[in-house]
């Protein structure tokens, strides 16, 4: 523990006179504050005593039973504690990448929300760590099912006296920032239904990179290829629940490690069953090794896509199967699945709608251009422009060429038209901004006035790869600066196309406006 006392001095934790080989560290697990006010000079024994006033503990490794086998796969480390250590089985949720089109795994969702509704707040505390795929719905997930939450926070990129020196610094100006007498006169501690952990890089000699496993007194140790933020989860987790595994990935390789390795409990894996989460040959061999299957009954929830529900009140709009208006006398605007949320929705609104659920759920270019219609307006976006100025995009090819030839955009993964959009006479449009974009080089932009500006595009850039030059002038773009207000539109000034008839007749019954049935190619 040599080197342990030396980072701790060359940090500023303790004096320069202080001998690392007289200090007596704790266990594995126990708090070092007190060996550290014991040793510490006088100005930084007044912010380790404010800090543990506070109920701050620092420990070499996790408290508890965990620490030796969270050791073996993490290395020995320090951690942490701002609020103290949680009381409470550590419980982790663990999923494989879902991919860009979340809103479509209503059952993965639908594991999420059942396992909130078992979770006991009393007993349990969820663990979560930044990057991981469960950890961007797990705050929210808290909020709205009432969880205690410890959040696991890594740094690999720091040296471990920068680590420690970065940590000293932050207390400093939190202790000069609070009046910590008056902020806790009672000296007790309220433990916070939200709590964290700070873990450093590794303490004395790192455990050697491997490719694939390895074995550390006679237990199976998980590759330090993997990524941290899983190994961490699944290492402390007194129960993990994995909601979805690819084979042979990360995650599928962690849990098969944990399952091998006798220092955890039996049963304390659980596999989310089905072949969009856990595959059966998946769930086979990790129940085979002690895994327990978990299925569940994904309800039906309700969206854009469902038929619509007869009224008899609502005065639907015709479709049709012809294009009223000649080539040249209306701009085309494509709508486009989204993969987050909608303009101006927030990141929590667009979360709750995923695990409540709700029926806004579907992200689909169809819900888009539903949306687009209740709400009688196209919101204009800064994505992609150059001085990030916010306008709608419009095309003034025809219909049926832009449906023959759409393209893959690799850089932005994703087509550049989609089947779904509508048509705005181009003289509607005018009379509201609508220009078409000047196509240029970076020595026209910067000729250009600023009113010109948001209508400019480069002509020509690289794909990503710099393998193929993209000519964008082919998509003969215009553009409004703002939002375009379609209330104003009447029944002859704008119609909406979709390339199924099932879809034409859900949309006519919302729909101020006719609804033009075109093929998608």
């Amino acid at each position: 523990m040599v080197e342990l006392g030396e980072a701790f001095v060359a940090s500023g934790w303790l004096g320069r006179k202080v001998v690392s080989e007289s200090l007596s560290w704790p266990d594995d697990g126990g708090d070092l504050l007190p060996l550290l006010l014991d040793a510490a000079h006088d100005k930084q024994a007044r912010l380790l005593a404010w800090s543990r006033r506070n109920g701050a503990k620092l420990t070499l490794g996790w408290p508890g039973c965990e620490s030796p086998r969270v050791d073996r796969w993490l290395g020995p480390r320090l951690m942490w504690w701002p609020r103290g250590v949680p009381e409470g089985r550590k419980v982790a949720w663990a999923s494989s990448r879902l991919g860009r089109a979340i809103d479509e795994r209503p059952d993965w969702f639908a594991v999420l929300r059942s396992a909130a509704a078992k979770f006991d707040p009393a007993r349990d505390v969820l663990l979560t760590a930044p990057s991981t795929t469960v950890d961007r719905f797990l705050e929210r997930a808290a909020i709205l099912f009432g969880l205690r939450r410890l959040r696991v926070h890594l740094d690999e990129r720091r040296s471990l006296v920068d680590w420690l020196t970065r940590l000293r610094r932050q207390l400093w100006r939190s202790c000069l920032a609070h009046d910590a007498e008056s902020s806790h006169a009672s000296g007790a501690v309220v433990e916070s239904a939200s709590s964290e952990v700070f873990v450093s890089p590794t303490v004395g000699q790192a455990l050697l990179p491997v490719s694939c496993s390895t074995i550390q007194n006679g237990q199976e140790c998980p590759s330090d290829n993997l990524p941290l933020s899983d190994r961490v989860l699944i290492a402390a987790a007194d129960q993990v629940l994995a909601l979805q595994v690819r084979s042979n990935g990360n995650l599928h390789q962690l849990l098969r490690a944990r399952l091998s390795d006798s220092a955890w409990p039996a049963a304390s894996v659980w596999l989310a069953l089905g072949e969009a989460l856990v595959p059966l040959e998946v769930a086979n061999e990790l129940q085979s090794l002690g895994a327990v299957g978990w299925w569940l009954f994904v309800e039906h929830v309700s969206n854009v896509l469902d038929p619509p529900r007869e009224t008899g009140t609502l005065e639907t709009c015709p479709t049709t199967t012809e294009m009223p208006w000649p080539d040249g006398n209306y701009l085309v605007h494509w709508t486009r699945r989204r993969d987050g949320p909608w303009p101006g929705q927030s990141e929590a609104d667009f979360i709750d709608d995923l695990l409540l659920p709700r029926e806004t759920t579907s992200h689909s270019a169809f819900a888009a251009l539903s949306r687009i219609v209740q709400q009688r307006r196209l919101v204009a976006s800064a994505a992609g422009i150059r001085g990030d100025e916010a306008v709608v995009s419009f095309s003034a090819h025809p219909l049926r060429e832009l449906t023959k030839h759409r393209t893959f955009r690799a850089h932005r993964g994703r087509w550049d038209y989609e089947g779904y959009g509508l048509c705005v006479r181009r003289e509607w449009l005018q009379a509201r901004g609508a220009k078409p974009v000047i196509y240029g080089d970076d020595d026209q932009w910067l000729t250009l006035p600023n009113s010109d500006r948001p209508f400019f595009q480069l002509k020509t850039t690289r794909a990503r790869g710099g393998a193929k030059t993209i000519d964008w002038s082919q998509e003969a773009e215009w553009r409004v600066p703002q939002d375009v207000n379609l209330s104003e539109a009447r029944r002859d000034d704008l119609l909406l196309f979709v390339p199924t008839q099932a879809e034409a007749q859900q949309l006519a019954a919302i729909s101020p406006w006719p609804v033009l049935l075109a093929p998608s190619r």
